[in-house]
C-alpha cells in the first residue's frame, strides 16, 4: 500500500508530539526535584531520580493494562516493565533480566489472550484504556499529596505526578513506530465490529489454545488465515498443524511438514528477523519425530545455548531428555 506525503508528515508530527510529551514529563519531574535537593551531584541526582520515578510510573501504566485483563478475565501471558520481563503462570509467576533493543529499552507491554466468552472490542478497548487511566489517576492522586505536604517529599510526589500525566498523554497520542500506541489501539478498538475479521486469525487461535482447545480442532480458516500473513505468523500456522499431527500421533505426516517449514523460510528469505528462538524451536520439534520415527537419539536437540528456549519452553529439554534416555534405554530415567 502506498503512503501519502500527508502520511508521512502526520505520523512525523504524531511521533515528535509523543516524545515531547515524554521529555516534558522527565525534565519537568527534574525540575522539581531539583528545586528542592540540596546536593554538589547536581543537576544529575535530579535526572537519575526523575529516571527512577519515570520507571516506576511505567509499571503503574502496564498494571492498568494487566488490572483492565484481569477485570475481563482475560488470561494474561506475559509483561515486561523495560528489562524485566515476566510470565504469569497459573501457580505463580517467573521473572528475568532480559535488556531490550535499543530502541524499546524503556518501553513496556501487557500480553493477554481473548476472552472467548465477550465481545472483543468490550475487553480491547478496556485494556487499552486501562493504562493511560492508571497514569491518570495515580498521577492526579500524587499532585494532591504533593500540593497539601511541604519539602522534598512534596516534590517527589509533584515530579511523580508529572511523570504520571505525561505518560498517560504520550500513549494516547496515536502512533506505530515498532508497536503501536494505545492511541492507535484506541482508535482500531473502538471502531472494531466484526469479532471474526480475517486480521483476527491470531487472536482467536490464541484465544482457544489458551482455553484448552487442542490444536487439532482449531479452525482450518483461521490456520489457512494466519499461514498467509506476515512473519512470524506462517511459522506460528505451520506449529498449530504440526501440534494437531503431534496429538493425533500421525508423526509421519508431521515429518513432511518440515518442506513445508522450508518453503517458508524461502519465501520469506528477506524476513526472517527477529524469529531464531521460534525458528529454533520447530526444528528441535521436527528433529524430535525424527528421533522417534527412526528410534535413533542422534536426531535429538543437544544444543541448547540459547536460554530463550529455557524461558519460553521450560518443557522442551526434559522431553527430549526423556525420549533420548528411552531410546537408550534406560526406561526409569525416561519416566522421572
Amino acid at each position: 500500500m502506498k503512503i501519502s506525503k500527508s502520511q508521512v508528515v502526520l505520523s512525523s508530527l504524531m511521533r515528535f508530539m509523543q516524545v515531547l510529551f515524554g521529555l516534558l514529563g522527565w525534565m519537568g519531574a527534574a525540575l522539581i526535584l531539583g528545586l528542592h535537593l540540596r546536593s554538589e551531584l547536581q543537576p544529575f541526582l535530579s535526572l537519575i531520580l526523575a529516571s527512577g520515578l519515570g520507571v516506576i510510573a511505567m509499571i503503574v501504566h502496564e498494571g492498568g493494562h494487566y488490572l483492565g485483563a484481569r477485570l475481563h478475565r482475560m488470561p494474561v501471558l506475559m509483561m515486561r516493565f523495560a528489562a524485566v520481563e515476566v510470565q504469569v503462570r497459573r501457580r505463580n509467576w517467573r521473572i528475568r533480566w532480559s535488556p531490550q533493543v535499543k530502541d524499546r529499552r524503556l518501553g513496556g507491554y501487557v500480553m493477554a489472550a481473548a476472552n472467548l466468552e465477550l465481545p472483543l472490542r468490550q475487553q480491547m478497548l478496556w485494556v487499552v484504556l486501562m493504562g493511560p487511566m492508571a497514569n491518570l489517576l495515580v498521577g492526579l492522586a500524587s499532585w494532591g499529596v504533593g500540593w497539601f505536604i511541604e519539602g522534598l517529599i512534596s516534590a517527589f510526589f509533584l515530579a511523580f505526578a508529572m511523570l504520571n500525566l505525561s505518560i498517560a498523554l504520550a500513549n494516547l497520542v496515536p502512533t506505530s513506530r515498532i508497536l503501536p500506541s494505545d492511541g492507535t489501539l484506541l482508535i482500531a478498538w473502538w471502531m472494531h465490529r466484526d469479532d471474526q475479521r480475517a486480521e483476527l486469525a491470531h487472536m482467536r487461535l490464541l484465544a482457544m489454545s489458551v482455553a484448552g482447545v487442542p490444536c487439532e480442532q482449531l479452525p482450518d480458516a483461521d490456520i489457512a488465515q494466519l499461514s498467509k500473513g506476515a512473519m512470524p505468523q506462517p511459522l506460528i500456522a505451520l506449529s498449530y498443524r504440526l501440534s494437531a499431527l503431534f496429538n493425533q500421533g500421525d508423526l509421519r505426516a508431521a515429518m513432511q511438514l518440515e518442506q513445508d517449514l522450508e518453503a517458508v523460510l524461502q519465501e520469506h528469505v528477506q524476513s526472517l528477523k527477529g524469529i531464531g528462538t521460534l525458528l529454533t524451536l520447530l526444528r528441535i520439534e521436527f528433529a524430535f519425530v525424527r528421533a522417534y520415527l527412526d528410534q535413533d537419539a542422534k536426531h535429538l536437540w543437544d544444543d541448547w545455548t540459547n536460554s530463550e528456549l529455557d524461558w519460553y519452553c521450560p518443557w522442551l529439554r526434559p522431553r527430549c531428555a526423556a525420549l533420548r534416555a528411552f531410546l537408550h534405554g534406560d526406561l526409569q530415567l525416561g519416566k522421572l
